[in-house]
């Protein structure tokens, strides 16, 4: 899952107006303002909190086994479903006069009967933090189902979901609106642990003694003094009513099998059944021995490195190994005529679908990049390290993939460079997570992000680049979760364009250079429980953030600053 690892929606209008080469000036110029005024509409209404909207003729929406269309004819919507397998899936909304985002459910009982609720059940259109989701509540207010917009196909939405299912679902509980078809995987108890780990991550002090055992045996865990005082997210919200309503429903409804004998008993339900809940608790995410399937290679060199990477795999990099990978990058005979690689000048020039691992040309030396891979994950053990020697060059370049992830790693250059380069490029694709790592001394940024969706930096310090911490250009869905940015310089240290439905969510920065603007941003942005260290002249765009629960302090060096412990080899 980038990754990302998190799926949730994108934002519900793309501008239409762009700027195309051999137009006008006066064209150009016309576009840029009226997506400024698009930009400013977006964080105006963001900050009033959870916004309601209209459902759009059309839009595409899905509920986490089939992919809905809208038709909207006045204030009636009927929307139409296909699965996997099988379609003609419907139900019938109508819109409540006078009230934005508000619909109630009409057409037949069996219609409301298929989405768990009853006719005239209120829906609600809801959009806070770039997501959009239609929320089927009960008369209580609280969620029974829910759906996401999404501009993606069938066969993209299964992807994802199928990704999200092979995640831990620890790193899901808050960051990602979950689904009945998700919720299905998991057996009641589960369920309850997964609801209540939402509170215990924020501190809840439980009245239940097994919860409090249970918690209590997490080196995570601290209890807090003041369960009113704990503020949760929408997601996190949503994700509690969700799940509290899929343990009340029979589990023939629901479609959970206990698989605890039989071929389709799967190692994940093994660790359960074992007493390891699926939380990150005995480790910190999806490895060869948690998915069926899955090929596990182990490397202890850059040779192996190189001989390892493909599609559908996980590549350990062994403990205490500190890869060098301009070592094998510059040998021309381990890319030449070799299957599955390429010597290259410009990689993105393949137009191929094949992928393949490619030694790029680069400045002063080579690059690695690699096209077209699906399901690879890249994972460090305790003190392992990727480094490169070029200046200009990015020690790891996805282009066009999907699902990819990189764990556990130290990743940066031998010398800082600049003009190009970074630490990692993300070129076209989706759904990469980069978590748990230290990206450090790069020729520029240390994150390079181009035309990528659903992009996940999560648990990871970026620090000590050269020009800025992060660029970014026609991105969509792009997600900083618990991350520290420091002593990096010397330009716009965020910057980006085009970009929609960014957001940072418990980061820092602090102790970058104070001359330079830490925002640099042309839309709308999300920031949530943030703290930023940095003179108050120097925000830059930070009237583009919709802004809940952040904190800023005018010192980039505040006494106060503690290490929150991100990173490779730290136990969450």
């Amino acid at each position: 899952m980038s990754g990302g690892f998190f799926f949730v929606s994108y934002l519900v209008f793309r501008s239409t107006f762009r700027n195309f080469a051999g137009e006008s000036n006066i064209i150009i110029n016309l576009t840029k303002m009226k997506r400024f005024l698009f930009s400013m509409m977006l964080v105006l209404c963001a900050l009033c909190g959870v916004q309601a909207q209209t459902i759009q003729n059309a839009s595409n929406w899905w509920d986490g086994s089939v992919l809905y269309t809208a038709k909207v004819v006045g204030n009636n919507v009927t929307m139409s479903g296909i699965g996997e397998h099988e379609g003609g899936f419907r139900f019938h909304l109508t819109k409540v006069a006078g009230k934005q985002g508000e619909y109630i459910l009409t057409g037949d009982e069996a219609e409301a009967e298929a989405l768990r609720a009853k006719i005239g059940w209120r829906v609600q259109y809801v959009r806070q933090d770039g997501m959009y989701f239609l929320a089927v509540r009960k008369p209580n207010g609280d969620a029974v189902w829910k759906m996401t917009l999404t501009p993606d196909n069938l066969e993209n939405c299964l992807g994802q979901e199928r990704s999200a299912e092979q995640r831990n679902p620890s790193e899901l509980l808050s960051h990602w609106l979950m689904n009945t078809t998700y919720l299905a995987n998991f057996s009641k108890d589960e369920l309850r642990l997964m609801r209540n780990e939402i509170l215990a991550r924020h501190g809840w002090k439980f009245q239940s003694k097994d919860l409090q055992d249970y918690f209590g045996r997490q080196p995570w865990y601290k209890a807090g003094t003041n369960n009113n005082a704990i503020k949760l997210s929408v997601i996190e919200q949503l994700n509690i009513q969700l799940i509290k309503s899929e343990e009340t429903v029979p589990d023939e409804v629901r479609g959970y099998h206990n698989f605890a004998s039989g071929s389709a008993y799967n190692s994940d339900l093994r660790k359960l059944n074992e007493g390891h809940f699926p939380g990150g608790l005995d480790d910190d995410g999806r490895g060869p021995d948690e998915v069926d399937g899955t090929d596990y290679y182990s490397v202890t060199n850059e040779q192996e490195f190189l001989n390892a990477l493909g599609n559908n795999r996980t590549v350990v990099i062994a403990a205490g190994v500190h890869l060098n990978l301009s070592r094998v990058l510059e040998r021309e005979e381990y890319f030449r005529n070799v299957n599955g690689r390429r010597w290259m000048t410009i990689a993105s020039d393949y137009t191929g679908l094949a992928p393949l691992v490619v030694s790029e040309s680069e400045t002063d030396g080579r690059q690695l990049a690699l096209l077209n891979m699906k399901g690879l994950i890249i994972k460090g053990e305790r003190n392992s390290s990727i480094e490169v020697d070029p200046r200009y060059s990015y020690c790891i370049y996805f282009i066009n993939c999907e699902n990819c992830e990189v764990h556990n790693l130290t990743i940066g250059h031998t010398e800082g460079g600049y003009c190009s380069g970074g630490v990692i490029g993300v070129k076209g694709g989706r759904q990469t997570l980069i978590k748990d790592c230290d990206l450090y001394g790069c020729g520029t940024y240390g994150l390079d992000l181009m035309g990528t969706t659903d992009f996940t930096l999560m648990n990871s310090n970026i620090h000590d680049c050269t020009y800025g911490i992060i660029q970014m250009r026609n991105c969509i869905a792009t997600y900083f979760k618990n991350c520290d940015f420091f002593n990096n310089r010397e330009y716009e240290l965020i910057e980006g364009w085009n970009n929609e439905g960014l957001t940072f969510t418990d980061c820092r920065m602090f102790a970058n250079w104070g001359d330079a603007p830490l925002f640099h941003l042309d839309q709308a942005f999300y920031m949530n429980n943030c703290k930023i260290y940095h003179p108050t002249e120097k925000l830059g765009t930070i009237n583009m953030a919709a802004k809940q629960n952040c904190e800023f302090f005018a010192n980039p060096f505040d006494t106060s600053i503690q290490s929150r412990n991100l990173g490779p080899d730290q136990k969450k």
